[in-house]
């Protein structure tokens, strides 16, 4: 007859403890891989996309998207200016004329949906039809009475080469953790 130890030998919870160990670093390690090479995130300043953000979240920014794929309208795009990053909403696609006249965008003489905002807004430079340059996207916060956007010369359309990512994710304030819409 065999003889049962009932207590492990000691090399047992060695083993185990030491594999948990490599486990999260494994996990830590690809994590940090994937938000370095694929990710990044951005700190929302001012009120030009609220309601969608509000002044001093931070969200998380997809930069393999337009690797994978093109913007879309109505994606969020974090982009450089000459003094930092910009968050906006992408309107105008590269190529399209757009134009707005009485606070409704018209997208190749079609009336866009906009459902992200419905108040009054000034049209800027765009309310006689512009057409988008290729590689160029038309963009605009969604609190369109104090965005600085691309209705406005000193601003214009964005440059492809210019777009870091897409906002895909709010990581902070707590209660407004979630995917962007």
């Amino acid at each position: 007859m065999g003889y049962f130890n009932p207590i492990p030998d000691k090399n047992v919870y060695t083993d185990i403890i030491l594999k948990f160990v490599i486990d999260i670093i494994v996990v830590v390690a690809i994590a940090f891989f994937v938000i370095y090479y694929f990710g990044d995130k951005s700190t929302v300043i001012g009120s030009s996309m609220s309601s969608s953000l509000a002044n001093g979240e931070v969200v998380l920014i997809n930069k393999m998207a337009y690797n994978l794929g093109e913007p879309d309208r109505f994606d969020i795009i974090v982009f450089k200016t000459e003094n930092g990053t910009g968050i906006k909403r992408i309107i105008g696609l590269p190529g399209e004329k757009l134009k707005i006249e009485d606070s409704k965008i018209y997208i190749n003489g079609v009336l866009l949906e906009d459902k992200y905002f419905d108040d009054n807004y000034e049209s800027g430079y765009v309310s006689e039809e512009i057409e988008i340059g290729p590689d160029e996207y038309f963009v605009m916060g969604d609190n369109r009475n104090v965005s600085e956007d691309s209705r406005f010369s000193y601003v214009g359309n964005i440059k492809y080469e210019d777009i870091i990512g897409k906002v895909w994710f709010i990581v902070s304030p707590f209660n407004r953790v979630g995917f962007v819409n």
